[in-house]
């Protein structure tokens, strides 16, 4: 077995799709012994585990290139795919990539590991806010109604594996289901984004661990200081996925405050109590939902 050969121990089980998640474009990258997939729904902390596992990777914040070409979404339809192929290809030792694909939408593949990061469903809410109006979409995307309109379309659409990128609460739980909770992936690194953003070198430490790197303090202190998200913006173009490519409004509003919990004083009563029945409904195992929420910081929170 070659360096670009890995063994799959289970085929994909389900095909997703969407206005850009393009499972045909998976072929892009071969995978190798080592890899390392981060798997995540979007607005989760995706690019921000990306750039830190980067960094690790190379012994420090100093990357040879931007993080979007480093490392790629690859199962997206974003760059063309005989480029993506190229780089991947080029990059010697260990490789980080990334998806928005719940874990039975792809093959399970021996010495690939894959890291799952989760956030509460309704900080992942108003960052899509963001994100439509950052990414130009129309103005009649759901995300750029009236939040209590578009707050209305989270919550009650549905999880189509055909349409996978209409973002609902549905295909956040669908994700943790298939992903997290499934047991689907052996040596799944599960992190949550309140925990990494309580204790940045925390999060750290426990993404080194989880790849197997040893790292050093001063390392973990100089990447803990150029992924801040104060540093991330100020280089927007190097981290922000297709920066500098006019896919944003502002490469540096993708990166806009970060943060867990603001979605407080932003919902009213009545919309808490229907976010909260749904999301009864999709994930009834309570502990389950309280983890989705709020990681390992779930006790004595509430909803």
């Amino acid at each position: 077995m070659t360096e670009r050969q890995v063994r799959v121990t289970a085929p994909a089980m389900r095909t997703y799709r969407g206005g850009l998640t393009t499972p045909e474009r998976w072929a892009t990258w071969t995978p190798r012994a080592g890899d390392i997939l981060v798997c995540t729904p979007p607005k989760s902390g995706t690019t921000w585990t990306q750039t830190m596992l980067a960094m690790l990777l190379h012994g420090g914040p100093d990357l040879p290139d931007k993080v979007g070409a480093l490392s790629p979404w690859v199962d997206s339809a974003l760059g063309e795919a005989a480029e993506v192929t190229r780089r991947l290809a080029a990059q010697t030792g260990r490789r980080v990539v990334k998806t928005h694909t719940p874990a039975d939408g792809f093959p399970v593949w021996e010495g690939v590991t894959v890291v799952a990061i989760y956030r509460h469903p309704l900080d992942v809410f108003f960052s899509l806010r963001k994100h439509a109006v950052n990414m130009k979409q129309p103005e009649d995307h759901p995300m750029r109604l009236p939040v209590a309109a578009s707050l209305d379309a989270f919550l009650t659409g549905p999880a189509e594996p055909d349409n996978f990128d209409r973002d609902t609460l549905a295909t956040v739980v669908c994700h943790y289901a298939q992903t997290a909770l499934s047991g689907r992936v052996p040596g799944l690194v599960k992190l949550h984004y309140a925990d990494m953003v309580a204790d940045h070198h925390a999060a750290l430490r426990n993404l080194a661990a989880g790849v197997g790197l040893q790292v050093s303090e001063a390392v973990i202190d100089r990447i803990a200081a150029a992924t801040d998200i104060a540093a991330m913006r100020a280089k927007a173009t190097e981290f922000a996925p297709e920066g500098g490519t006019g896919l944003w409004a502002s490469d540096a509003a993708f990166f806009d405050s970060g943060g867990a919990g603001k979605w407080r004083g932003q919902v009213t009563d009545e919309a808490l109590a229907r976010y909260r029945e749904r999301f009864a409904v999709l994930l009834p195992d309570p502990a389950a939902r309280a983890w989705l929420e709020w990681g390992e910081g779930a006790l004595g929170k509430d909803a």
